[in-house]
């Protein structure tokens, strides 16, 4: 014998297995195990997206809870500010009101121009405000009256606009 199998024998049962069955489990076993190792390679690329997704999920966790802490420093001071800036005001108006504030003694910006007219605010119409309801115009000395129409408010307004004068509190005298 020179150790190769005659023809006949290569459809013979070996060690009682029939060689066309080993061979076919062969087959398939070499398949299933390609099929394996591409799910492996598979799940190996979608563990380390998700790792990386993960890591990027953590930073921005971070820099989210950064951000709060910053914007909680920045309220927490913008608040101070804002106390500090409302202390000020209630002092300088306190001081103001005593007649000793910084307002009290500054020097008038225009020292010819006649000094404001103090006006109830809380006398003028509403929108829509019916007949009969107040109105204000004034006399031509800068006093202010209440008139009984809104009509004459208006006409003064429109005269006021006519004439050659000038308007606002800046107006050079004649």
């Amino acid at each position: 014998m020179d150790g190769s199998l005659p023809d006949a024998a290569l459809g013979q049962p070996t060690n009682g297995y029939p060689r066309a069955e080993v061979e076919k489990f062969l087959h398939d076993v070499a398949r299933e195990r390609a099929r394996l190792e591409a799910e492996i390679e598979d799940s190996t690329r979608r563990i380390k997206r998700a790792e990386a997704a993960v890591g990027t999920h953590r930073v921005m966790v971070t820099m989210l809870m950064q951000t709060q802490r910053e914007l909680a420093q920045i309220r927490k001071a913008g608040e101070a500010e804002a106390d500090r800036i409302l202390q000020e005001a209630e002092s300088q108006a306190r001081a103001i009101e005593r007649g000793a504030g910084p307002l009290a003694t500054a020097p008038k910006m225009n020292p010819g121009a006649p000094e404001p007219v103090g006006i109830d605010l809380t006398d003028f119409p509403t929108a829509g405000a019916t007949t009969g309801s107040a109105a204000w115009s004034t006399n031509g000395d800068a006093s202010v009256t209440n008139a009984t129409n809104s009509d004459e408010f208006f006409a003064f307004l429109r005269g006021a606009l006519l004439d050659d004068q000038p308007l606002g509190p800046g107006a050079e005298s004649p």
